[in-house]
């Protein structure tokens, strides 16, 4: 049994660094909810539309920065 339940269950969101730009990604999805041009902008958007979720920010080398834990 896992440890933390919203791991089992894609509660959470990464903002993660592509090609086109940085990208909104629910834990568990193959595609990315959106790609935004800035990080920032990425950023903004995980927290505001997916409340309640953990949001994991990734540096464009793929390690995490930030990880905001849902309240």
């Amino acid at each position: 049994m896992a440890r933390n339940s919203q791991a089992t269950n894609g509660q959470r969101v990464h903002v993660i660094s592509r090609k086109d730009g940085w990208a909104v990604k629910k834990e568990g999805n193959s595609k990315a909810s959106k790609i935004y041009s800035t990080k920032s902008a990425a950023e903004r958007s995980a927290s505001k539309i997916l409340k309640g979720r953990d949001v994991v920010i990734h540096k464009r080398d793929g390690s995490i920065q930030k990880w905001n834990r849902a309240k």
